[in-house]
């Protein structure tokens, strides 16, 4: 269980100044190092490209983030990614995760990929989750255009 620590300084005193601002740096580098970012690209191999599959980098990134303790960042770089249908589900042992993207996602526009799924990207069980910047393009022409009865949509579309 832990504990709690309390420290009580005498400003006036020049060491417990030093002291504390050596406690407050600590404090600070400790935070720091227990934040972690997954770069989609550099560490998973995810290429902004458009075309290719990006879907199990963006799950092993997800992954990895759902199982570090403390905070964690999955950051999408500039580009465009295409991602297939992808569940991201928890419980998640970290309860701080930030994916911030500065690229654009991109779906599948055909409806094989699709399966029985009605959703692109479903975050499930998920509690803490932030989700900043970027662009979510759902393709939305291709999807309307479905529903006008010119494609096999996907199910759940119509």
């Amino acid at each position: 269980m832990p504990r709690r620590v309390t420290l009580v300084l005498d400003m006036a005193n020049s060491n417990n100044l030093l002291v504390m601002r050596l406690i407050i740096i600590l404090v600070a580098l400790v935070h720091s190092l227990s934040a972690k970012t997954l770069n989609v690209v550099s560490d998973y191999g995810a290429k902004a490209d458009g075309v290719s599959d990006n879907s199990a980098a963006f799950l092993k990134a997800w992954k990895d983030a759902c199982s570090t303790a403390g905070e964690t960042t999955i950051y999408v770089p500039s580009g465009q990614y295409l991602v297939h249908p992808t569940l991201f589900s928890g419980p998640c042992v970290s309860t701080k995760i930030t994916v911030q993207v500065d690229g654009k996602l991109i779906p599948r526009t055909d409806s094989e990929g699709y399966g029985s799924s009605r959703y692109w990207l479903q975050f499930e069980k998920v509690k803490g989750m932030t989700f900043n910047g970027g662009n979510l393009d759902g393709k939305g022409s291709a999807l309307w255009s479905c529903k006008a009865g010119k494609g096999k949509c996907p199910d759940g579309t119509r």
